[in-house]
């Protein structure tokens, strides 16, 4: 395996516990080496090329870099943000295939759906959910994410930028940006392939490839993904994927890259999640959790498909040492249809109403172009590393003219679930409903003083304008606005790989779309604004690293009111504390930590809501880990992680609270040799008291949380 195997815990980074004394890797040169010609070595010919012999031994100070938009590229270290970054590693050990495993252990994040239902895509991050217009990027594209799972197969790491982030990426929820960076091609050929089972009976296949050609001027990496069964709550999944990524080192400093993604998911058999009306559910509390094995399902034709499309092509130059361009189009598409219930909670007794809700097919096109510039000089002693560009993103949304809302019947969660059949018309014509466009024009610049003290300033500049549609085509509605959006920040450096900084950054983002369970479903909202006060240390040591974090965003509020119309009216503001770390102790074990405190309410809004603590946001989270490398066993290692999740309210009235749960996953991995190959073996056990619990979606939604899985896997090197 020809790519180095790194691991970053909150800002900072560190291996893999069971890779930190032992192994050492090939690095990707484009990653770890300093910048300049394209980041690589340069070999005979003029064809840039790591050297054959090179080896680097990987350590914490090895994280990938952060790529932030308007920010440019940098190490995590010098950003005045918090950063988790996830590598492909880290996702092969944890045998991890959603979204919400993903990032499960930040205690920053919440997850707010099952991976089988229509919200695997969602989370929250310091109780914000994330933008589904702009909080997700591919090699730092937008991707509109609504009910899509992307093929984490296919990616060389996932980064979590916490917080409001306006001038680095335009429009975007002040919970934070969530950067997925495709696999690039490798130095050296690779061929890897993986098999994997997993509960109840879910079998996955992996074939990871690449290399280079033509005298390694031509570049490929390949990446194809199969996966089939039954899940743990009886509904049948399966998962078609493959992603190609290839570069062409057209002269000694200009490459060409291009991306393509396709993946086709299909589940039968799936419910969504229970609901509640606060103003007529008549208790303060949930009825007691179920087994998330149980299938709920009633309607025999439930089923949801997506297909995912995303292309992207850009072309980077080296312009000199100090100075470099690069220039990117993106497009991106993503089909879906379902038939699945929604389930109206009655009371504690259990008793609600399924109500079954249609899409017959709903797809939207997302479109980027953006160039940026990259570079630094000197003003007297003075250093300036300025990052300037402009961008323009246009997205289209079409919905079903025709689609269903309906009861099919009661049912009660404790008792056997009654076949609901319904003949329904799934089929409709589309419409646009919806069209955004956005020019962006920014530029940010770090100044550094001394090795000390740096001070980073940014601004961006968004014409946005936004337009809704009636079936008939008619505009309905328009929002124009043409927002400045600054960010100033302090950072101080009191050692090496230290830093200590104070920042503030204000942001847009999307008002949304209203669901269909309120009575102004469809209606597109006004743009939000969020301003973030945050100050923060991290540092990073060989054997230890430490980030901490508080916070302060305002943000305008969402939320369902009395008369069950989804506005945005008033303010919420939340304020919280983030502390990440590890480290490594004697006999090989290791130690990492993930704690978040939050608090949040609601200010100048309804007088029904005035005051009240936020929903959906536990007061505490708690990620605790322990890893063991077994020295009795070379290539033998354990991990013990606990999940503490406190309790949150459950709604924007305070009337019910969601219980908190705590949940236990065991994890072990084995690495041998078969002659010259590695084979790894690796088994996980997930909710092993099989805890039943509550999972949070938004206010006053609510998803039956997943019970004890198991997952193995096996992949051989060649």
């Amino acid at each position: 395996m020809s790519t180095a195997i790194v691991h970053a815990q909150g800002a900072t980074g560190k291996v893999l516990p069971e890779l930190r004394k032992t192994e050492k890797k090939r690095a990707p040169a484009s990653s770890l080496l300093p910048s300049g010609k394209l980041q690589r070595r340069q070999a005979e010919h003029g064809k840039p090329q790591l050297a054959e012999r090179e080896e680097l031994e990987v350590h914490g100070s090895a994280t990938p870099a952060f790529s932030g938009g308007a920010l440019g590229r940098k190490r995590p270290l010098d950003t005045p943000f918090s950063i988790r970054t996830v590598t492909s590693a880290e996702i092969q050990e944890r045998q991890v295939k959603s979204l919400s495993r993903l990032l499960s252990q930040d205690a920053s994040v919440v997850t707010n759906g099952d991976t089988y239902s229509f919200n695997a895509y969602s989370v929250t991050v310091r109780g914000v959910p994330l933008d589904d217009y702009n909080g997700y990027k591919i090699n730092g594209s937008p991707f509109y994410m609504t009910t899509v799972e992307l093929p984490l197969e296919s990616f060389e790491n996932v980064q979590l930028l916490k917080g409001a982030s306006g001038y680095m990426y335009g429009f975007n929820a002040p919970g934070g940006i969530i950067n997925y960076q495709t696999k690039k091609p490798t130095e050296q050929r690779s061929f890897e392939v993986d098999a994997g089972y997993s509960s109840a009976a879910i079998a996955s296949e992996h074939i990871d490839t690449g290399g280079r050609l033509f005298n390694k001027v031509f570049g490929y990496r390949l990446n194809l993904t199969h996966e089939k069964g039954e899940t743990y709550n009886g509904s049948h999944v399966e998962r078609y994927s493959g992603s190609l990524g290839v570069d062409a080192r057209i002269t000694e400093n200009l490459l060409w890259t291009a991306d393509a993604i396709y993946q086709n998911r299909k589940i039968r058999g799936l419910v969504q999640d229970f609901f509640i009306d606060p103003t007529t559910y008549p208790s303060n509390s949930l009825p007691d959790a179920i087994s998330g094995h149980k299938d709920l399902n009633s309607y025999p034709g439930s089923m949801f498909t997506s297909h995912v499309l995303f292309l992207t092509t850009g072309l980077k130059w080296d312009i000199s040492r100090s100075w470099k361009f690069h220039v990117d189009y993106s497009h991106s598409q993503d089909w879906r249809s379902y038939q699945s219930e929604w389930m109206s909670l009655k009371g504690r007794e259990g008793n609600y109403d399924s109500y079954l809700s249609t899409d017959p097919r709903s797809w939207s096109d997302y479109n980027q172009a953006q160039g940026i510039l990259e570079g630094c000089f000197h003003t007297g002693f003075v250093k300036h590393d300025v990052t300037l560009g402009a961008t323009w993103q246009g997205l289209e949304k079409y919905l079903p003219t025709r689609t269903e809302y309906v009861n099919i019947g009661s049912q009660n969660m404790y008792a056997p679930i009654i076949s609901r059949p319904w003949s329904i018309d799934n089929e409709s014509p589309v419409y646009r409903n919806y069209r955004s466009d956005q020019v962006g024009l920014f530029l940010s610049d770090t100044v550094t003083f001394t090795p000390q003290w740096s001070l980073l300033a940014g601004v961006r500049y968004t014409n946005f304008r936004q337009n809704s549609y009636s079936a008939e085509d008619v505009r309905t509605a328009t929002y124009k606005v043409n927002p400045v959006t600054p960010t100033v920040a302090l950072l101080y450096h009191p050692v090496r790989n230290m830093t200590v900084y104070a920042s503030y950054v204000q942001a847009l983002e999307n008002g949304g779309t209203v669901g269909n369970t309120y009575k102004n479903a469809r209606q597109t909202l006004p743009p939000i604004r969020s301003d973030q006060v945050e100050v923060g240390a991290k540092i990073s040591r060989r054997t230890w690293d430490l980030t901490g974090a508080l916070y302060r965003i305002t943000r305008g509020a969402q939320y369902a009111n009395t008369d069950n119309y989804y506005v945005s009216n008033g303010m919420q503001v939340y304020q919280g504390f983030e502390l990440n770390g590890h480290v490594d102790l004697p006999f090989g074990f290791v130690v990492t930590d993930s704690l978040g405190i939050e608090a949040s309410n609601y200010k100048k809004t309804d007088p029904s809501i005035q005051g009240h603590t936020a929903e959906a946001i536990p007061t505490f989270q708690n990620m605790f880990t322990l890893t063991n490398n077994i020295q009795a066993v070379p290539g033998l290692s354990a991990s013990a992680e606990v999940h503490y999740t406190g309790r949150m309210w459950g709604d924007a009235m305070n009337v019910y609270h969601i219980p908190g749960y705590t949940l236990l996953n065991l994890r072990a991995s084995y690495r041998t040799h078969i002659g010259k190959h590695r084979i790894t073996f690796r088994a996980e056990l997930d909710n092993v008291a099989n805890a039943h619990y509550w999972g949070v979606l938004a206010s006053d939604y609510f998803y039956v949380g997943a019970p004890r899985s198991v997952y193995l896997n096996a992949r051989f090197d060649l």
